[in-house]
């Protein structure tokens, strides 16, 4: 009896060491999951230091789960057609179109909805307004736009200059460059899977573990968004921005609307989060039409539960742009 335990004991063992072989070698065969350091090789370090960083022009690249095409200016949009007029759509990774193809991003929408314009997606994952600014005095400016359309979302208020390091790693402003990416772990440290011994090692080296990591926290964090939604239609007077950064950003508008002509058509967007911001959003709506900006406000549109990425809980899914662009667009017509 003993022996033929220990016989099925090694074949179960031995299965179940096998799918487990099986499926790291299948998620590393099919990329979804990478193993270690990977960014998103699609930066390089701008030689405006109020800029810091930005696209890589003329590149085709896959990053965050979709691929990056930037035309020969480093936007990601088709070259420039001189024929039509041009709209500039400003902005962070909301308008760069992060985990969406070039044909999904919000300008790209909007040009497929108004074929007679061309709108160039001048968004960049991470910038600010101060970053925008000076994007627009160097890049886009010189292209003579007939409009500007910034699209503002709430973590722009708490957002730093971030820099690229040598590894093409977006860093936070004021992370120490010696702080190596590569040298990091991030194990599992709840729940009963924190008891799986070399967590560290496995984490630089498992794509299953990263793969069962990620499905975890995804999860985790969309039951946070669900929470902070009913939290702030409960409360909708609770509030994260604070009047010192709307005092920061009233500065920043400033810079750029004096940047912008007269004679541009000017449009803010006010992009939704988790929380409906009721006490700062007729603040910041007030700072945009100061400076002669028509405000879309897609809260009215969305509320605070505007549908995100199945895997990100802050990022736009495809529905939420093209309902969005629509909204947009009915104020350029």
């Amino acid at each position: 009896m003993r022996k033929e335990w220990l016989i099925n004991t090694g074949l179960l063992m031995g299965s179940v060491m096998l799918c487990i072989g099986v499926m790291e070698f299948a998620l590393r065969i099919i990329g979804i999951v990478q193993v270690g350091p990977h960014p998103p090789l699609i930066f390089q370090v701008s030689n405006n230091p109020l800029i810091s960083y930005e696209l890589i022009p003329g590149i085709e690249q896959t990053a965050y789960r979709s691929v990056v095409k930037t035309n020969n200016r480093g936007f990601r949009s088709e070259e420039i057609d001189a024929s039509r007029p041009l709209f500039a759509v400003v902005g962070d990774s909301i308008t760069f179109g992060y985990g969406v193809e070039n044909d999904e991003t919000i300008a790209a929408r909007l040009e497929q909805k108004l074929p007679h314009y061309q709108f160039l997606n001048a968004g960049v994952p991470g910038y600010h307004l101060g970053q925008e600014t000076a994007l627009y005095k160097e890049k886009i400016a010189a292209l003579n736009p007939s409009g500007i359309i910034l699209v503002f979302h709430p973590n722009d208020m708490s957002a730093g200059t971030g820099w690229l390091d040598a590894d093409g790693v977006l860093r936070a402003e004021g992370d120490d460059p010696n702080n190596r990416p590569a040298l990091q772990c991030d194990p599992i440290t709840t729940g009963i899977l924190r008891y799986i011994p070399k967590g560290c090692w496995l984490d630089r080296h498992s794509a299953l573990y990263v793969g069962v990591k990620k499905f975890i926290r995804m999860r985790s964090s969309m039951d946070a968004l669900k929470t902070d939604q009913e939290k702030s239609v409960q409360n909708p007077d609770a509030e994260t921005i604070t009047a010192t950064q709307i005092d920061h950003y009233a500065k920043q508008f400033a810079a750029f609307a004096a940047a912008l002509l007269p004679s541009q058509k000017k449009i803010f967007v006010i992009w939704p989060d988790r929380e409906l911001h009721a006490v700062s959003r007729p603040k910041i709506r007030a700072i945009a039409e100061k400076y002669g900006f028509t405000v879309v406000d897609l809260y009215d549109t969305f509320g605070n539960t505007a549908k995100t990425l199945s895997w990100d809980s802050v990022h736009p899914h495809p529905e939420t742009i093209v309902k969005a662009a629509e909204v947009i667009g009915g104020n350029i017509q």
